[in-house]
């Protein structure tokens, strides 16, 4: 009652301005039968934009500090970047060390969309670097239960490879962003020695696998030192074998 009341302030801009902070003030998170019902006489009868509803349950969520209803709803109220922003700094690290990847899949495949990255600031060198790592352990998931996957390898390498690069790039705020960069980092690795595992055949060992392909990638991994030192100890080592079957 109260924002049909507003709707008739006759100024156009105080109008709009008065029914979203009536929204943000009496908006509930918590979704029932009653503001179900709410909701739809407000955008159905009163032709309330939608997204000024999940703006208002955005603005609710922040207050209550729900960080996943506060992504969810600015979202859904088509404010990308701020979405972008808020997976990011505060909930993409956990996904990423708890393995929680579809969770942050839902949000990143709709961001991705060209005319939804276009406006989101950092894109390429933060959600676009956590989408396409899920998708690349994804890929080769699917590849290992082919039996033909020449062509997926030879894409999926060069998939990998690229994110090699890239991981280095992401925000790291907390200490918590730097254990998940160095978590991709590791995986990322072993996904590299997988493929080229696999491009090798089913017999592949570590002797088979060319190094050269390897190593420049390992090395541009933001990885821990003590890990680093082992990547490269083990490189050295099949290094070393290399030559002594060669000879």
């Amino acid at each position: 009652m109260a924002v049909f009341i507003l709707l008739h302030i006759p100024e156009h801009a105080q109008r709009e301005r008065a029914v979203r902070e009536m929204l943000a003030l009496h908006c509930p998170l918590q979704e029932t039968e009653d503001s179900v019902r709410r909701e739809r006489f407000l955008t159905e009868q009163l032709l309330i934009p939608e997204r000024w509803i999940h703006e208002a349950k955005a603005t609710r969520a922040h207050r209550d500090g729900d960080r996943h209803q506060q992504a969810l709803h600015l979202y859904r109220a088509r404010y990308w970047n701020q979405c972008h922003r808020l997976l990011i700094q505060h909930l993409a690290s956990d996904c990423i060390i708890n393995d929680n990847h579809d969770y942050l899949l839902e949000f990143l495949e709709g961001l991705a969309l060209p005319e939804h990255c276009a406006t989101i600031q950092d894109w390429d060198t933060a959600g676009g670097v956590y989408l396409d790592y899920i998708r690349v352990i994804k890929t080769l998931q699917d590849i290992q239960q082919m039996e033909n996957a020449g062509y997926e390898l030879e894409r999926l390498y060069t998939d990998v490879t690229s994110l090699c690069s890239r991981i280095e790039l992401l925000p790291c705020r907390t200490a918590k962003d730097r254990l998940a960069q160095s978590e991709m980092a590791k995986r990322v690795a072993n996904i590299l020695r997988a493929v080229l595992s696999l491009q090798q055949g089913d017999t592949a060992d570590s002797l088979s696998i060319p190094l050269a392909q390897l190593a420049p990638h390992i090395s541009r991994l933001p990885m821990p030192e003590d890990y680093t030192l082992e990547e490269l100890r083990g490189l050295t080592q099949s290094y070393l074998r290399q030559l002594i079957v060669s000879q």
